[in-house]
């Protein structure tokens, strides 16, 4: 393991030309894209029909925030399967074209189809948020640009193009890869450790070892001969966020929290379980993989522990506590089986669409939430309202990423379809 810190996070030097597809991936990538649309629809406060929501128990395994988690480890790995060649000026240029080409427009889309919902949000939000500069944390000299305030989820936009543009730095100088993360993990710790130390720069930094990770993973990690445990890695992903064992500790240590609760020194633990799941899915590094596993499900199982012997419940019930054993048991059950991933191949056509989801389905919710002659108060109008939901969602998607997005790049680029 201490060998592969000392190597420099370059393009493999055999690496050729750009990879193929990986159904299972861009299945993956897809489901990451539902549990986004699920965790926002079923929150157990009205937040779909403004009278109902659903009971409590849909909420104890929803996934969002890791699935946005993966999201950065996730784009990270596929930037580094796409770029595979040294750096230069012009390889450069057509590096950052296609990442805008694949950015603004959805991006442009989302803000907006939710200035359209929300039109007295205010001018310079709107254009804040078209530039990307959008943050929860505010900047220097206590400058800031609020989020879309019916599209929050447009918060990893702004993190994504840093890390587009800090990518070419890395890709520029290959620096050690035990040396990127030490410098990340440093600024990770600042405002923990250091009064004043700005929280975006931390934040910035966790995001960021999420998404180096994934680059590592597909400029360094040993292909293996098949693919891993990852049903295990999604039963203990479910857990590891509502078990929260590092913000237990840190809150022990009176550690504050961060604004933007998935970038935070907080769930830094998710960050194994991630790099798990891409390595299970992948087929890469199978000796870390196993190493991954094990730690993952040992931690998970002592933060249970530790939650059952303190009675500490937070904001859930006990009985939530019951479904959260019965995942980590059925994960330790499933830690060696190692089916091949064609479920997720299955979620494929999903993955095509994914980024327009993430980017819209939260605005049109809020339109739907907020439509008064829509039915409202039951069960049934809730159901209604979440296949209105999905319906526009899926439309709207598939315009932006299946039209919109070809349409473009021919017209722009003329080349390959872009990751």
């Amino acid at each position: 393991m201490a060998g592969v810190f000392s190597l420099r996070l370059a393009p493999p030097a055999a690496a050729g030309g750009p990879i193929g597809r990986d159904l299972p991936l861009e299945g993956m990538r897809g489901l990451c894209a539902l549990l986004v649309m699920y965790g926002h629809a079923f929150a157990p406060i009205p937040v779909l029909d403004p009278v109902y929501s659903p009971p409590d128990a849909f909420s104890w395994l929803e996934m969002a925030r890791t699935a946005v988690l993966f999201f950065f480890v996730l784009s990270g790995y596929v930037i580094g399967l796409t770029v595979r060649t040294d750096f230069s000026g012009s390889e450069a240029r057509g590096y950052m074209g296609r990442r805008l080409l694949r950015l603004v427009p959805v991006n442009t889309a989302a803000v907006l189809i939710s200035w359209a919902l929300a039109p007295r949000t205010g001018a310079g939000i709107v254009l804040g948020n078209l530039g990307f500069l959008q943050n929860d944390n505010p900047y220097f000299f206590g400058w800031r640009v609020p989020l879309m305030a019916n599209d929050a989820s447009l918060w990893t936009l702004n993190f994504e193009m840093f890390y587009y543009l800090l990518f070419m730095a890395v890709w520029r100088y290959a620096p050690r890869l035990g040396v990127l993360l030490a410098c990340l993990a440093a600024c990770a710790l600042g405002a923990a450790i250091l009064p004043g130390f700005r929280e975006f720069i931390s934040c910035y930094a966790v995001g960021a070892l999420y998404w180096f990770g994934g680059l590592a993973v597909a400029w360094l990690g040993p292909r293996g001969s098949g693919r891993g445990n990852w049903p295990s890695a999604l039963l203990v992903a479910a857990v590891m966020w509502p078990l929260d064992p590092i913000g237990k500790l840190f809150a022990a240590l009176n550690v504050a929290d961060y604004a933007v609760p998935p970038v935070s020194l907080q769930r830094l633990d998710l960050l194994a379980v991630c790099l798990w799941l891409l390595l299970a899915i992948t087929g890469h590094a199978p000796r870390l993989r196993g190493r991954l596993a094990i730690a993952c499900l040992l931690w998970v199982s002592a933060a249970w522990v530790v939650r059952i012997a303190t009675r500490d419940f937070g904001d859930k019930s006990e009985g939530a506590y019951l479904a959260y054993a019965a995942a980590i048991g059925l994960a330790w059950i499933l830690s060696r089986w190692k089916p091949e991933p064609s479920a997720l191949a299955a979620l494929a056509p999903v993955g095509l669409v994914s980024f327009g989801l993430y980017a819209v389905s939260l605005a049109l919710q809020f339109g739907i939430l907020t439509w008064r002659s829509f039915p409202s108060g039951s069960a049934a109008t809730y159901a209604l309202r979440l296949a209105v939901l999905i319906g526009l969602s899926f439309s709207v998607a598939w315009i932006l990423e299946r039209r919109l997005q070809p349409a473009l790049r021919r017209r722009f680029k003329g080349g390959p379809r872009a990751a």
